[in-house]
């Protein structure tokens, strides 16, 4: 019986990058790309907005609260609710096409983008994954308060047994969510190799294997913790430059607060150079990220399957 190899599933996300760069730059500019598209939109909202709150600040006086309930206010609701769900068909767009890089490296096309049934099927999984996840969350509540308040009252030390009995409840949660989305990994994977829709057929196709998924997806998030320290300390690194250039922290904080329009301007510069190198980052992290389930779920293809990916 076909089994997962997770080292290769592991290195999957590297080896498209080695075999696909332009791909994968391509990903990184449509990710990044609508996070600009995002900053145009939302930025002159939040000037609006919060530079009027920090106006009443300039001369030392209290922050215009009152510019929270504006009609800016609203429009930054309204268009955080559209961008959500773009980001999202943008994501499963992307996400799918590193699915079908792996499976199906013939269809190369517009880096393996599309926009089709996969993709639809897709995000509207998602969707349904966190309002089941919520509704789950809410129906746990009520048992695991009861639980919780009868252990409280029949013990004498109540409070000290509630504190020891939420966290066990807690990992317990996480476990089980855990376990379910292991057993749904082959999801997306599934309905990009035939276009059809799939979702209790991953459930099948993983039994027995969720310690080998657990493996991949453990050294993925080890992966990415790493990355983002070194993200992190480049970024604030480049930040504290910045503010140097500005004159330091409290001058930066000074012409926040008198024309933020004109500090942001100031500011291009960085948002652009942020840009541009965040692209190849981006493009590599949804290749690193979305790789490795596509080869697991490659691994237990039929040997007739697997030689068309050979």
């Amino acid at each position: 019986m076909a089994d997962i190899s997770v080292g290769a599933a592991i290195g999957a996300g590297f080896e498209l990058i080695r075999r696909r760069p332009i791909s994968v730059l391509v990903w990184g500019a449509v990710v990044v790309g609508l996070q600009l598209l995002a900053l145009a939109l939302f930025a002159p909202l939040y000037v609006a907005v919060y530079g009027a709150v920090l106006q009443g600040m300039a001369n030392g006086g209290a922050p215009n609260v009152s510019a929270l309930t504006s009609p800016q206010v609203r429009s930054l609701q309204g268009l955080s609710q559209l961008y959500n769900l773009v980001q999202l068909l943008v994501t499963a767009v992307v996400y799918c096409a590193v699915f079908r890089a792996v499976l199906h490296p013939e269809r190369s096309a517009f880096a393996y983008l599309r926009i089709g049934a996969p993709e639809f099927f897709l995000v509207v999984l998602i969707i349904a994954a966190f309002i089941a996840l919520f509704v789950g969350l809410l129906i746990l509540i009520i048992p695991t308060s009861i639980a919780i308040g009868v252990v409280v009252a029949m013990t004498h030390g109540g409070g000290a047994a509630a504190l020891i009995l939420l966290p066990i409840i807690m990992l317990a949660i996480v476990v089980a969510a855990i376990f379910i989305g292991l057993r749904f990994a082959f999801v997306g994977p599934m309905m990009v190799e035939d276009g059809k829709f799939h979702l209790f057929e991953s459930w099948t196709l993983t039994r027995g294997r969720v310690l080998s998924l657990f493996l991949v997806g453990l050294s993925l998030f080890a992966i990415f913790i790493l990355i983002d320290i070194v993200l992190l300390a480049v970024l604030l690194a480049a930040g504290a430059v910045e503010v140097q250039s500005l004159g330091g922290l409290a001058q930066a904080m000074t012409q926040l607060r008198a024309s933020p329009m004109a500090l942001a301007g100031k500011l291009a510069p960085l948002i652009a150079a942020v840009a541009v190198v965040q692209i190849p980052i981006a493009g590599c992290l949804m290749a690193i990220g979305a790789a490795p389930w596509a080869r697991a779920y490659r691994d237990l293809l039929p040997p007739g399957a697997a030689q068309v990916f050979a």
